[in-house]
C-alpha cells in the first residue's frame, strides 16, 4: 500500500541544514498497527507528515497505492489526504465550539460525499466508537478518553485506508491510553486498515503489530511482535 524508498528530508538553507530523515526505506501494510519510537528529533513526526501528505521529502520516492506521490499537485495531494488518510494526534484538535456530530462531519465537508450521508455516516462512526450518546455534546464536556474516541471517529468518517496517530494516548491515563490502542489495534485487525502510531509508550509499542525505532532521521529497527514481545520505555524513547 504505502513504500517510501531512499526518502530524504532537509529542512533549513545551507550551511544551516538540518537532515530530518536521512534515506528511509520502508513498507507499510494494510492489517497492520506500526509503532514508531525514538528520542525527540529521531524524525518520527517527519516521517508521519510525509506519508500522509502533510509535508514533501526532499529527495526519494513515494509510493501509495502504486502512484507516485511526488508528481501530484497540491489540490490532488489534499484530495489524497483527505481520503486516504484519518489522523489522530495527542491534543485531540476538537473544535470546542461545535458539537461531537459536528466535529466528526468536518472531513465530510471536503469530501465529495453528497450532503445528505454527512450525518448518518458520522452518527455511524460515532456508534462504532460507543459514544454516538455523546452527539450532541461539546468537547468542554468529555473526559480525554471520550475526546480522543471522538477524534478517531472523525480520522474514520471518510474511510481512509491509513490512520496516522502522533502521540494519541499522551494526555491520557495509562487505562484509558489502553483502551485507545485497542480500538486503533481493532481498526487494523478487523477493518484492514494500515495504522501508523508514533509513541514514547512502552504500553502502546508492545501491542503492536511491528515496531520501527527510529534515531537520527534513520529507522535503525524494524521488528515485528507478537503476543509474547514485551517492549520496555526507554527514558529517552
Amino acid at each position: 500500500m504505502i513504500e517510501l524508498i531512499s526518502i530524504t528530508k532537509v529542512y533549513g538553507q545551507e550551511p544551516n541544514t538540518v537532515t530530518a530523515l536521512d534515506r528511509v526505506t520502508l513498507k507499510l501494510n494494510p492489517n497492520e498497527l506500526t509503532a514508531v519510537m525514538g528520542p525527540s528529533g529521531s524524525g518520527k513526526t517527519t516521517l508521519l507528515n510525509i506519508i500522509g501528505c502533510l509535508d514533501s521529502a526532499t529527495a526519494g520516492e513515494y509510493h501509495l497505492d502504486g502512484e507516485n506521490v511526488a508528481g501530484l499537485d497540491l489540490k490532488a495531494k489534499a484530495r489524497l489526504r483527505n481520503e486516504m488518510f484519518g489522523f489522530v494526534f495527542q491534543a485531540f484538535n476538537l473544535l470546542p465550539d461545535k458539537t461531537v456530530l459536528d466535529n466528526v462531519m468536518i472531513p465530510s465537508r471536503y469530501s465529495r460525499r453528497p450532503r445528505k450521508e454527512w450525518k448518518p455516516k458520522a452518527m455511524a462512526v460515532l456508534e462504532q466508537m460507543g459514544i454516538a450518546d455523546l452527539a450532541l455534546r461539546y468537547p468542554d464536556q468529555l473526559s480525554g478518553g471520550q475526546q480522543q474516541r471522538v477524534a478517531i471517529a472523525r480520522a474514520l468518517v471518510n474511510d481512509p485506508k491509513v490512520i496516522l496517530a502522533d502521540e494519541p494516548t499522551g494526555n491520557l491515563d495509562s487505562a484509558t491510553g489502553r483502551e485507545i490502542v485497542d480500538v486503533l489495534k481493532t481498526l487494523a485487525d478487523k477493518q484492514g486498515k494500515a495504522v501508523v502510531v508514533v509513541t514514547h509508550d512502552g504500553m502502546v509499542a508492545s501491542q503492536a503489530h511491528r515496531l520501527l525505532q527510529m534515531m537520527d532521521g534513520r529507522i535503525i529497527d524494524d521488528s515485528m511482535l507478537d503476543s509474547s514481545s514485551v517492549v520496555f520505555s526507554h527514558p529517552n524513547f
